[in-house]
């Protein structure tokens, strides 16, 4: 698998209309073969249950009311916390949109920094190409320690490979 260098990624992003990173507020973003993605103003929390309780995605008919009951929807402004306790999990957007032209697709991977301390970033990765939106990150606290998470911080990176016509 081939990567595009942070100079393809430059260029591309220069030269191809339908590829799109945005908004890029440090140039630093873009470096070795990634672009950094900041963690974005939208959360899915989901609540800790407390009593026996099963979710059961095959009982179609009940799932639209257990997801409303299991999550909760929370929208915080750029450079407020968020609390992420062990064994915690949450859905997350990246601050970035991004477009990617029919010859390219991405993965998004957790920065290793935040590795280190229990936080898994993504478990859905693949990006194909020309999708159009903001990259939906899955958060999950290993740790045994709580974690500050705050919106804008830099909390995956995408990676972009070429793909052949």
């Amino acid at each position: 698998m081939t990567l595009l260098s942070a100079e393809a990624i430059k260029r591309s992003l220069r030269e191809k209309k339908e590829f799109a990173v945005t908004p890029i507020l440090d140039e630093d973003q873009i470096s070795g073969v990634s672009v950094d993605l900041r963690l974005g103003p939208d959360l899915i929390v989901i609540k800790r249950e407390t009593g026996v309780v099963a979710f059961d995605p095959a009982k179609v008919e009940q799932v639209p009311e257990k997801l409303n009951n299991y999550q909760e929807y929370v929208r915080r402004p750029l450079g407020s916390a968020f609390h992420l306790h062990p064994g915690d999990f949450a859905i997350a957007r990246s601050l970035e949109y991004v477009s990617l032209p029919h010859d390219l697709s991405a993965q998004a991977i957790g920065r290793s920094s935040w590795g280190r301390v229990g936080l898994i970033i993504a478990t859905a990765t693949l990006v194909q190409p020309e999708f159009a939106g903001t990259i939906t990150l899955e958060l999950a606290n290993l740790g045994t320690v709580p974690l500050v998470l705050y919106v804008g911080v830099r909390i995956a990176q995408l990676t972009f490979t070429p793909v052949d016509p």
